[in-house]
Formats: C-alpha cells, structure tokens, sequence
C-alpha cells in the first residue's frame, strides 16, 4: 500500500468523523431556521421574533439556550424546536419520547420538560417589572412525519406552531411594553462565544 492511498484513507476516515460529529448540529440548525422562517410570517405589527437566546438560569446549568422568543401584544412564547424525522410519540407527562424511524427506536428527553428551563429563565428577567406577563411554551417538529403527542396542544410541526401563537388574540402588553421587553431580554442574551462554548459543554455532559 503506497502512502498515496494511505494518506486518502487518513483523510477521508477524519472527514467522515467530523461529518458525523457535526451532523446533528447541521440538522439542528437547519430546522431551527426553517422554524424561524415560518415565525418571521406572523404579523410584524404585533410580533417581535428573537432567536438563539443564551439567558442566565438558576438551573443545573448557569445559562439556558432557547431556540426562539416569540414576545407579542398577546403574550410571550418561549419554542423548543426538534429537528427530528420519522414518527414521535410521547406524554406530556412521560419523561421520554420516542422517535421511530422504520425499526428503529431511540428515547429523547420530553422537549417540554426541557421548555420549562426557558420559560422560567425568561420568567425571571421578566416577571419583576411585568407581573401580568404570561409565558407558553411549544415545541415545534419541523421534520417529523407524524407526531402521536398526547396530553398537551402546545406540540406540532412549525405551521401549527405559528397558528397556535394566533390563537391568542386577548391584549396583554402595550407596544411600547413589548418592546420593553425584547429590550430586556436582547440585554440579557449572551453573545460571548467562550461562554456559548461552555453553555454547550455543559449541556453535551448533562445528556452523558
């Protein structure tokens, strides 16, 4: 074997490694801008759209990442999006979903379970100066191709997102209170990457 031949083998062995490391983050990525594209359709007038927050969270972590903010007259929306094809079953109440793919069955965390974290790290830079504020939280599956998701209509592809955040149509916050508050939380968003590294880490070993 000529070091030719061994070198491609070297080199194709370490591409396909990190294809396979940063696959995930790919996919992920992908459906979070697909999310926020459907988000961006929702009337400007009346619906500011932040994505990619980093907050700081008295949770197990220091800092909670939240995909997308929705912050409305109607109300402030805190989504989760999973990027995850195939058929997802789960509870709102169980602890693990399942994505099935063909045979193939994996467990994940409930999204909801993990929503939580965003909605009360939103709730904390928010709720001392605007006590009324209501916060929801959804999961979006942009990529599903079915969702059997009991016990809960805050779980649905990215249309059926948007058109629950247009379910809401009571007055809560005044324009210039709802753009207090994506003040706040734009503020607060941390934008350090060696921070947003270390947010990563840490969420990386919590899945372990």
């Amino acid at each position: 074997m000529n070091y030719f031949i061994i070198f491609f083998i070297i080199v194709a062995t370490a591409v396909a490694l990190f294809v396979k490391w940063k696959l995930p983050y790919w996919i992920g990525r992908g459906g979070e801008k697909f999310v926020t594209k459907k988000l961006l359709q929702l009337d400007a007038i009346h619906y500011k759209v932040l994505n990619d927050l980093l907050l700081p969270s008295s949770g197990s972590l220091d800092t909670t990442q939240i995909d997308h903010v929705v912050v409305s007259n109607y109300g402030i929306f805190c989504i989760e999006t999973k990027a995850y094809q195939g058929w997802i079953f789960g509870n709102a109440n169980q602890e693990n979903w399942t994505q099935v793919i063909f045979r193939h069955k994996e467990k994940f965390y409930n999204p909801l379970r993990q929503n939580y974290a965003h909605v009360k790290a939103v709730e904390e830079l928010v709720k001392s100066k605007y006590s009324k504020a209501q916060i929801f939280s959804l999961v979006a599956f942009p990529d599903a191709d079915k969702l059997k998701i009991s016990g809960t209509d805050s779980v649905g592809f990215a249309r059926d997102v948007v058109r629950k955040i247009e379910s809401f149509t009571n007055f809560i916050f005044s324009d210039t209170e709802r753009d207090e508050i994506c003040e706040i939380l734009t503020k607060a968003n941390i934008i350090d990457k060696e921070a947003r590294k270390l947010h990563d880490q840490g969420a990386r070993e919590l899945k372990r």
